[in-house]
């Protein structure tokens, strides 16, 4: 039977996700991958951590990750859990990695207070939308991701 483990990332582990993390860049086709190993270090550490990172483990092998962040939902009150990634290893995909992520995640939002879980996927991939349908997710469908970045945002800055 096959053990999957949701491990909290240590210090070690870094290097470790910043390569998945490129890995899973590629995999999205995003080009710009701005994120350094020393920049994930400093997210993930320090007094008040901007993300949590946990290692999934397949069989003691590294099978992938997760990033996840807090929310507040400002019509619920309370806080939330916001998936920035989760990410399965191609060799180790179909063998309940991402499912057993999804239900570690769900258990440390409930640990929480969390009302919801929350994240965005890329629309084109159709095996990563059944994947989410299949562990009860919905999509929300009233919103849309927007973004104000690059010389737009700098625009916008200097008034």
């Amino acid at each position: 039977m096959t053990r999957v483990a949701l491990e909290p990332a240590a210090d070690g582990d870094i290097a470790l996700l910043h390569a998945m993390l490129l890995e899973l860049g590629a995999s999205d086709g995003v080009g710009d991958i701005r994120t350094t190993e020393a920049s994930l270090r400093a997210a993930l550490s320090g007094p008040a951590p901007l993300v949590v990172g946990h290692v999934l483990r397949r069989d003691g092998a590294a099978a992938g990750f997760t990033l996840h962040s807090w929310k507040w939902g400002t019509f619920t009150g309370v806080r939330d859990l916001y998936v920035n990634a989760l990410y399965v290893r191609p060799e180790h995909r179909r063998h309940g990695v991402a499912r057993a992520a999804m239900a570690g995640l769900a258990r440390i939002a409930v640990a929480s207070g969390c009302s919801r879980i929350e994240w965005l996927t890329v629309r084109a991939k159709a095996d990563t939308a059944a994947f989410y349908d299949a562990v009860g997710s919905a999509p929300a469908r009233h919103m849309a991701v927007r973004r104000l970045q690059g010389a737009a945002l700098a625009a916008l800055a200097s008034g």
